[in-house]
């Protein structure tokens, strides 16, 4: 099954505080950077698009700052991708 490209998506990863679990960061991350990504957090089958939130574990952040260039995790934080529909 080939799921078709989605339009007008906004995809980002967020950086939630580990005690209160509130949202603490917000960065974008573009279709280029999304493709990129989904080899290193890897998505449901069903969404190749990361529609979903995905937890992006610490081991795999090497890899996301080559692809985001991000610097460093806030080690207080707990992160994960998003997307949401663009108006």
């Amino acid at each position: 099954m080939t799921i078709e490209e989605p339009r007008d998506v906004v995809w980002y990863l967020d950086g939630y505080d580990k005690e209160d679990e509130l949202l603490r960061t917000r960065r974008p991350i573009s279709r280029d950077q999304i493709i990129r990504l989904r080899k290193v957090v890897i998505p449901d089958e069903d969404d190749p698009w990361m529609l979903y939130g995905y937890n992006v574990p610490l081991f795999a952040w090497p890899a996301l700052d080559e692809i985001l260039h991000c610097g460093p995790p806030d080690p207080t934080l707990d992160y994960q991708t998003g997307s949401y529909a663009a108006d």
